[in-house]
């Protein structure tokens, strides 16, 4: 969905969408890390008011997520509440350096062509910027045996009774096979 800056009115515009997978998806890269989907249809409320020098977008993202965690890679569903507020400015207004520290309270500005927004690409940011940095299915995740690779969330381990053997026990028998230096 694209809106013409021009036709926002004085008093702004108000917007309540429903996004489906098929909104999603072309911002889904194809080696999603996320395997996200929506176990749900995402509930977009979005007040849009133009300013003299920018637009400002406010509102909230809600939905249920269907993601899989980074630990067990079980898949289960995410609340999805993310409001939204952001500032965009039109592209003649970006600082010409390369490499602008940004100041904390400017982390939401964003650039854009000047005449048209791209909702449905900022909606689709809303939603990447929200996921956490790693996803997991609990708190008390345990994630997946390295050895036998079972859920340790699911059932116990097979193979820790047979073999507890710790990745250094290499170092210890050298160490035994080592003579004696303390008495020295």
């Amino acid at each position: 969905m694209r809106i013409r800056v021009d036709e926002i009115p004085e008093a702004g515009r108000t917007l309540r969408l429903q996004w489906e997978d098929s909104h999603l998806a072309p911002y889904v890269p194809e080696d999603d890390p996320f395997e996200l989907e929506l176990a749900r249809p995402i509930q977009v409320e979005l007040e849009i008011r133009k300013l003299p020098d920018h637009v400002r977008i406010l509102g909230a993202v809600k939905g249920r997520l269907g993601l899989s965690c980074h630990r067990c890679l079980s898949r289960f569903e995410w609340l999805l509440d993310e409001p939204v507020d952001v500032f965009l400015f039109p592209e003649e207004q970006a600082p010409r350096e390369e490499e602008t520290e940004l100041e904390v309270e400017e982390l939401d500005y964003e650039f854009f062509d000047g005449e048209v927004i791209e909702i449905d690409q900022l909606i689709a940011e809303q939603i990447f910027l929200a996921l956490p940095f790693k996803v997991l299915c609990g708190e008390g995740c345990r994630g997946l045996c390295p050895r036998c690779g079972v859920n340790l969330n699911e059932e116990p381990c097979r193979c820790a009774a047979g073999d507890p053997q710790s990745p250094f026990a290499a170092l210890l028998k050298i160490k035994e096979r080592l003579p004696d230096v303390a008495g020295e």
